[in-house]
């Protein structure tokens, strides 16, 4: 079940922990961790993409944590109504999946497919995320070949429409 949002609660009265409005715990075979906040975190401030992307667990998201991760990560967010975060060193967080980013293509399918062939990309993971793609119908026009292995994230950087290739760190 990493990964994986199972339930949300609302601890109130005598079960409500003082300072803590909001909290994203995560158990995993490894144990608990726990993020918390006294309130819904504001969001960190837009900035230029890094070398790295933090795509955060769904349940940091629920809990409206995001702008909170993005501090402790010293992160930024890539744009401002869409749960990315991005970061110039690899961060290290049990809260999120992190990506390192090969480059950033343009957002136009007859680049990509031709983008991703030059590269030798086969098999494509493909992440979306504030654009209106459905991603296995994409895949299936992309045309596939080669022997390379990729996550391509399609979203907003600042507000323009973007396609990330990055790679899974870990």
């Amino acid at each position: 079940m990493d990964r994986e949002v199972v339930e949300l609660v609302v601890w109130t009265g005598a079960l409500a922990r003082a300072g803590v409005g909001r909290a994203a715990l995560l158990l995993t075979g490894a144990g608990a961790t726990e993020l918390t906040g006294a309130e819904a975190a504001p969001d960190a401030p837009v900035g230029a993409l890094g070398e790295y992307l933090l795509e955060p667990d769904g349940a940091v998201i629920r809990a409206r944590l995001i702008g909170e991760l993005a501090r402790r990560v010293d992160g930024r967010m890539l744009d401002p109504t869409i749960a990315w975060i991005t970061c110039d060193a690899p961060p290290q967080t049990p809260f999120g999946q992190v990506f390192r980013v090969r480059e950033e293509l343009p957002f136009d399918e007859r680049r990509l497919k031709s983008a991703l062939r030059e590269r030798g990309i086969g098999t494509l993971e493909i992440k979306k995320r504030g654009v209106d793609v459905d991603p296995a119908k994409l895949r299936t026009r992309l045309s596939l070949r080669g022997s390379d292995v990729a996550t391509l994230v399609l979203t907003r950087l600042a507000g323009r429409r973007t396609a990330l290739l990055v790679d899974r760190v870990g």
